[in-house]
């Protein structure tokens, strides 16, 4: 029978036998053995918590990244851009992928300043077949990536006609999907050499979603989840000393000049921090180098204080939003 995941789904239900009660016995001994498990995470958790204390006041030396290459998708602007030249400081060789092959091919010739090989590609990370082809290209041009920034994406215009089916489509082919395809063709080679920086450019809003940018909004849970997922799974085939990974959880950055005249013009949202693509990317290179899971911008805001955020009684989480939003979110024409 073929193991095939849609092939499974194809055939009739078939229901698994029903569950058979335990009796007391067999109760009780899943509680004392739950028991004796939490006893030994307790136990091994002391030196781990101590480990962790020990970093805060003696931080690791940070990784250098020099020599290394470093793949960004959506750099020929905006953040993209931005992460692209500070890596470039640091002395990463940089390969651009970018829907606008003219200007990554101009920022590609700015970056030699750096003294460094950069090289431009105009590719949809939408197109599975094109993220093939992208790879394959890279590999005979470049070599291998040692770093892959996963910053291609489609933002929120606060527009009636981001529900129609194709800007869904598009929005979820580019925002999530693209970072499936580049991972499954770059990953292998950063497990075969048991080197590699897989980063995620997301949002606040995975914590914190946003009224009138569901689609958005649910692109960026999935990266969320993608990257929790994939940083697990490392740990599960013994790479995670190895592939490290960094999800990034930006507030708004001041991007493309048509979404921020939208923002402006938008009551909830015009009054939402701001921040620079160039203060964008000294965090992420920053958390690179210093191998951090997730990294919020600003950086004084830590992930785990957004996942507050989560749990905070429904009522008390919308007046809180009136208060710091000064209003309420409003689709505009």
């Amino acid at each position: 029978m073929s193991n095939s995941l849609v092939d499974v789904h194809s055939q009739p239900y078939v229901a698994a036998p029903p569950l058979e009660p335990g009796s007391l016995l067999q109760v009780a001994l899943r509680i004392v053995q739950t028991l004796l498990d939490l006893l030994v995470v307790l136990i091994r958790s002391v030196p781990l918590w101590f480990e962790l204390v020990m970093e805060i006041f003696a931080p690791p030396k940070p990784k250098n990244v020099g020599g290394q290459t470093a793949l960004v998708t959506g750099g020929a602007n905006g953040i993209g851009r931005a992460i692209a030249t500070e890596l470039a400081r640091e002395g990463c060789n940089v390969v651009l992928v970018d829907l606008d092959g003219e200007n990554g091919e101009r920022v590609a010739a700015e970056l030699r300043r750096y003294n460094v090989n950069t090289v431009a590609y105009k590719f949809d990370v939408a197109d599975y077949d094109e993220v093939r082809e992208l790879h394959r290209q890279v590999e005979r041009d470049i070599g291998p990536v040692d770093i892959l920034v996963n910053n291609a994406g489609v933002l929120p215009f606060l527009t009636q006609d981001e529900n129609l089916p194709s800007q869904i489509r598009r929005m979820m082919d580019v925002n999530v999907l693209g970072q499936f395809w580049t991972v499954e063709q770059f990953l292998p080679s950063m497990i075969r050499r048991r080197k590699g920086h897989i980063v995620a450019i997301g949002s606040a809003s995975a914590y914190t979603p946003v009224g009138w940018m569901r689609n958005y909004v649910t692109s960026k849970y999935a990266v969320r989840g993608f990257m929790e997922a994939l940083d697990e799974e490392l740990h599960l085939i013994g790479q995670a000393d190895f592939v490290k990974t960094t999800t990034v959880f930006p507030f708004v950055v001041n991007t493309r000049k048509q979404l921020m005249d939208k923002m402006n013009r938008t009551p909830g949202v015009s009054t939402m921090p701001k921040f620079s693509p160039e203060e964008t990317a000294k965090t992420v290179v920053k958390a690179i180098c210093h191998n951090q899971r997730k990294v919020v911008v600003p950086d004084a805001i830590k992930a785990w204080q957004l996942s507050y955020y989560e749990h905070i009684p429904i009522k008390i989480r919308r007046m809180m939003d009136s208060v710091l939003m000064k209003g309420r979110p409003i689709v505009l024409d």
